[in-house]
């Protein structure tokens, strides 16, 4: 009797302990099996679903793993994307878009696969002018472009410039307009913002400053500043100057917003739509720049916040308006009105967005069969003045009229 009791319980323990193993088993596979699906397809991780649009960063940008994009669609006004550079995170051909930096981009390391309905982006922040694409691997390879070109598929700029009432970004913009209306919510600080500048141009005492670092560049900016430099003092900082800014020291605001009335933001090469930091650096502070380069700025910037190197015959005539204006500085401070009616950006924020909103257009994909030519030196035709001429002026481009 006693046996009988012992064997049955030896069965109930054996059967519940081989249940128990079952639901075990099923349930670590089944966490696995769910995590992976998750992993694969949903990102519930991150709040993304199956239908959101999943970006793939296939190399690095200047370094970065994610672009410096990042995963920054959550403010976005179209925010269904998730982005990664992790290429395991989902089968290749899930992924919508695939984002190439050309600059860093290896030809031996490129997908193997790839869906007709993906996009592959060619994204490009340096100016033909340095770098050309010179390869016929780049025709009819990449159906979409994401450049600081205003006529890209997606614009991704050095800055944008917004409505300070709306934030609604209005430049920069192939059909960019500049509307300075005086009764605007922007205004309702406008004492207390001209009290400030005044105390700011007050204090400055010295004219040009220039932080630079590339002493060879192609579109004459050197041979230019020390032209300007026989008519009024340039102060030159970094590599290619007598100056040096202190690594725990903030630039602008430590040195040239107190100290100076002009910033040179002269680019490096002289090419359609080629507007970098340069610019929107010193346009974030009370100082004005001096711009030197290929675009045309009033896509880019207000009305009299900068003033164009191009608009004088020469480095003297420049030299004399800016003389001009330090000695008036009623005239001087216009070029801060602007900053009543309108904001600077960085564009990486917009760039993402852009790119968002795009895939979610569910828009079918297209190809670039001409990617060279759109990406070509022939995009810096002022380069072909520097031939007999040291630098560009606006005397020069008279004579090409």
């Amino acid at each position: 009797m006693k046996s009988w009791i012992l064997r049955k319980s030896s069965l109930i323990v054996l059967s519940t302990l081989i249940c128990s193993l079952y639901l075990l088993a099923f349930y670590f596979n089944g966490s696995i099996y769910d995590m992976l699906v998750l992993r694969r397809f949903a990102f519930t991780d991150y709040g993304v679903t199956n239908t959101t649009k999943k970006i793939l960063y296939w190399n690095t940008f200047f370094g970065d793993e994610t672009f410096y994009l990042g995963n920054r669609f959550h403010d976005c006004p179209v925010n269904d994307c998730y982005a990664t550079h992790d290429r395991s995170y989902a089968d290749l051909l899930e992924f919508d878009a695939i984002l190439f930096h050309a600059n860093e981009l290896d030809l031996k390391d490129l997908p193997t696969r790839r869906s007709p309905r993906q996009w592959y982006v060619f994204v490009n922040l340096e100016s033909p002018g340095n770098r050309p694409l010179i390869s016929q691997f780049y025709e009819d390879y990449f159906n979409l472009t994401m450049t600081y070109r205003l006529d890209s598929d997606v614009v991704w700029t050095y800055g944008t410039v917004s409505d300070a009432d709306t934030g609604r970004v209005v430049a920069p913009l192939l059909n960019t307009t500049w509307t300075i209306v005086r009764n605007r919510t922007g205004a309702v600080q406008e004492n207390h913002t001209d009290a400030s500048l005044r105390k700011t141009i007050q204090g400055k005492t010295k004219p040009i400053i220039w932080f630079v670092s590339n002493c060879n560049a192609r579109s004459g900016r050197d041979q230019y500043m020390h032209e300007l430099s026989r008519h009024v003092t340039v102060d030159v900082y970094g590599s290619c100057g007598k100056h040096v800014c202190p690594q725990s020291t903030d630039c602008f605001t430590g040195i040239a917003e107190p100290d100076y009335f002009f910033y040179l933001s002269f680019e490096n090469t002289l090419c359609e739509d080629y507007v970098t930091e340069k610019l929107y650096n010193a346009l974030s502070y009370n100082i004005v720049p001096i711009v030197y380069g290929g675009a045309n700025y009033s896509l880019f910037a207000p009305p009299r916040s900068y003033i164009n190197v191009l608009d004088f015959d020469t480095p003297k005539k420049l030299a004399e308006y800016l003389t001009w204006l330090m000695n008036n500085p009623r005239e001087y401070a216009r070029y801060f009105e602007w900053k009543r009616y309108y904001r600077i950006n960085k564009s990486s924020r917009h760039a993402a967005c852009g790119l968002c909103e795009f895939l979610r257009r569910e828009m079918e994909p297209r190809w670039h069969n001409a990617l060279s030519g759109w990406y070509s030196s022939g995009k810096c035709p002022m380069h072909s003045f520097l031939r007999n001429k040291m630098f560009v002026t606006g005397a020069i481009l008279k004579n090409q009229d």
